[in-house]
């Protein structure tokens, strides 16, 4: 089987931080791994305090620039950038301009992605969790527009360009799942210095509910140098001495090697955890 996989993400910089390990592991292995972006970043500021000043005209071509880098860094095959624009995280998601990504009507994009899926034809589609992973419109537009554009692709009625084609499996990424927070912290209690993952942990033993577990752990630690590169030229949002990179990789390779994938929808029988995102694929 031509293995295929798509990631599916709202920004610049997100390719970099969900998934970038495991999309540079298949990439290497032979699957042709595609990144689609649904917007340019516009809204973004500049998070790293030792990057130059970027002016909110610059920060599309800068970005853009930033996502090209990255994509190198990981190995894509493909990428496709969609053209919207970033939604910005205002207070109140009321808020967002009526022109950005969030405020698109969900038909109007999720045809366009669904004639990009059908173009792709994709085994395999990472995307977000229904809540976005975090509560950015853009992010949460990303989990709706996916799943829908995903039925109009497989739907031989749809207003849809291209060969109707049914996606077998579909995943959520997670970039911090709980068992990653707690074996950082675990690796890190002892060390000098402050705990980056402390809070994190605490805050995880204080939700009323726990966080699901991942359907899926994909082996990453000879592929955690990419990812970090991939990270590193996002310069205007990844600060290279900050929280990224507060875990010595030898560490991370040691106590915890993987990325997590929650299983949002499968046609083939799959027994958790899986290990490979094509798991029961191969024999479909």
């Amino acid at each position: 089987m031509n293995r295929r996989l798509l990631f599916v993400h709202a920004h610049p910089d997100d390719e970099a931080s969900k998934g970038a390990a495991t999309a540079a592991r298949y990439a290497d292995e032979g699957a042709e791994v595609v990144l689609v972006t649904f917007t340019g970043g516009e809204a973004g500021e500049v998070l790293n305090p030792s990057a130059d000043a970027v002016t909110p005209e610059q920060m599309a071509s800068v970005r853009a620039a930033e996502l090209a880098a990255a994509v190198e860094a990981i190995g894509f095959t493909r990428t496709h950038g969609m053209g919207y624009l970033d939604s910005g995280l205002p207070e109140d998601p009321a808020d967002v301009d009526e022109d950005c990504f969030a405020r698109v009507p969900l038909d109007e994009a999720a045809t366009t992605f669904a004639e990009l899926v059908r173009k792709e034809r994709p085994q395999v589609v990472v995307t977000y969790p229904e809540d976005g992973g975090y509560p950015h419109p853009d992010h949460i537009m990303t989990h709706l527009v996916t799943m829908r554009g995903l039925d109009l692709a497989e739907d031989p009625a749809a207003p849809v360009s291209g060969e109707p084609w049914r996606v077998p499996k579909l995943y959520a990424s997670t970039a911090f799942p709980a068992e990653r927070v707690r074996a950082l912290h675990a690796a890190l209690e002892d060390r000098e210095g402050e705990n980056p993952f402390e809070r994190w942990r605490e805050r995880l033993e204080e939700r009323p509910n726990p966080p699901a577990t991942p359907d899926a752990w994909v082996e990453v630690g000879d592929w955690l140098e990419r990812r970090d590169a991939a990270l590193k030229a996002h310069v205007t949002q990844v600060d290279p001495d900050g929280f990224w990179f507060a875990v010595p990789r030898e560490v991370e390779r040691e106590v915890f090697p993987y990325e997590g994938f929650l299983l949002l929808r499968t046609d083939v029988p799959v027994l958790p955890p899986e290990d490979d995102l094509f798991a029961g694929l191969d024999e479909a």
